[in-house]
């Protein structure tokens, strides 16, 4: 990745958040477009209940579109690969936890890395924007595609979100679902997948077929009804939170 890349200006509140607590580690990672933002509320709920907390910037966020332009989907797993490492540093036990495309790269990583659980907030498979499916021919036609609403959320609130995104990068997205379609088998950790039936983002059949996939003998799956795609700033939020840190305490106390 460029140098000036990584030297780019953060947005306020879209930095990495780091909360240290006891050697249980939560690693979180927000969704495409996005930043720790998104992620902040739920990794304050699980440092309260002791954790150790990393919430990661993914390259290309949390500055200006344009520096989206030359992330490939490697770029991404690779930043979530280094959290992992330096959480694995201090902490005996990690989980991963992740909204959207974050959800997908953590099921990504607990497909090559030893977890102890995963959590997956409306991870991403099948998307239902249509554009999505011809990204690969766009991107040569069109360098950004300009996004008029905020985040998938059913309430008003504070968001940090890019207004348009690079056609390419979008592609890098299907990219990064196909490769993890080959990857599912190989998951066998604990894992809780949460979704809503009002997403207008991710089709649910994206968590459906995460759930049936995964080699995993401990696995919930949660639906949501009010809620739209940000599980974790949306109204049902709090249910989201409470049900991800007993899944923890579960798998911890066995």
């Amino acid at each position: 990745m460029k140098t000036e890349l990584k030297n780019r200006k953060i947005i306020p509140g879209c930095e990495e958040v780091i909360l240290e607590g006891n050697d249980i580690g939560c690693l979180l990672i927000h969704g495409f477009r996005s930043c720790p933002f998104e992620m902040k509320e739920f990794g304050r709920y699980l440092n309260d209940l002791g954790f150790t907390v990393n919430i990661c910037l993914l390259p290309g966020h949390g500055t200006e579109p344009k520096d989206l332009l030359d992330i490939k989907w490697e770029h991404w797993a690779q930043a979530v690969e280094n959290s992992y490492f330096n959480l694995r540093k201090k902490c005996k036990k990690i989980f991963i936890a992740g909204l959207s495309t974050g959800g997908s790269l953590a099921l990504y990583l607990a497909s090559k890395h030893k977890v102890d659980g995963v959590i997956a907030l409306a991870p991403g498979l099948f998307l239902k924007q249509r554009f999505v499916k011809l990204s690969h021919v766009l991107k040569y036609i069109w360098k950004f595609k300009r996004i008029n609403s905020g985040p998938d959320i059913s309430i008003k609130v504070e968001s940090k979100v890019y207004p348009k995104v690079p056609i390419s990068t979008v592609s890098e997205l299907l990219s990064l679902f196909n490769t993890l379609k080959t990857k599912l088998k190989f998951i066998n950790v604990p894992t809780l997948i949460i979704y809503s039936a009002n997403d207008h983002v991710v089709k649910s059949q994206s968590p459906l077929t995460i759930f049936n996939s995964i080699s995993s003998k401990k696995k919930h799956l949660l639906k949501l009804e009010k809620s739209f795609h940000i599980l974790t700033m949306d109204v049902e939020k709090k249910e989201v939170f409470s049900e991800s840190g007993k899944f923890i305490k579960e798998i911890l106390s066995c």
